[in-house]
């Protein structure tokens, strides 16, 4: 898998930052994380299915444990939804920048992933769907109602 490119870099970021924003306690920045994947999940397995999507996220988790060391500190799962256990831990302990910037590059491998599995214009399409707000770029023009 090649590396995700700037655009998709800028989105992931602000799909995890607009999801904690606001937040500060540690459970409460985890619970917004884990929102994210819960919203990519629901839009991105009316495609793929839930078994896709899935396949995705877990394919996502490994090739961003090889790139952020201190992600292995949390097990994220997807069966109906996305659970990842130990977040709140690991911002306790490493700090919520840390724990963003994690997410942010799982973010980054899910839609990467995604872009060479249904395209680039489809993928975009659907985070708008579910992201409400996300910045343009890539599928410039792109509505969720093209989808």
């Amino acid at each position: 898998m090649s590396a995700p490119g700037a655009t998709v870099r800028v989105l992931s970021r602000w799909i995890i930052e607009h999801e904690i924003a606001g937040r500060e306690r540690p459970a409460d920045i985890a619970q917004g994380i884990e929102s994210a994947f819960r919203r990519l999940h629901q839009v991105m397995s009316t495609v793929i299915g839930p078994l896709g999507f899935q396949a995705v996220l877990t394919r996502a988790v490994h090739v961003t444990r090889r790139a952020s060391p201190g992600f292995g500190a949390y097990d994220v799962t997807c069966g109906d939804a996305v659970v990842m256990k130990g977040m709140s831990e690991m911002i306790e302990r490493e700090g919520a920048a840390q724990a963003s910037a994690a997410a942010v590059v799982l973010v980054d491998n899910v839609i990467a992933l995604l872009s060479s599995f249904i395209g680039e214009d489809l993928t975009f399409r659907l985070l708008r769907r579910g992201f409400p707000g996300l910045p343009g770029g890539g599928a410039e023009g792109s509505g969720a109602e093209e989808a």
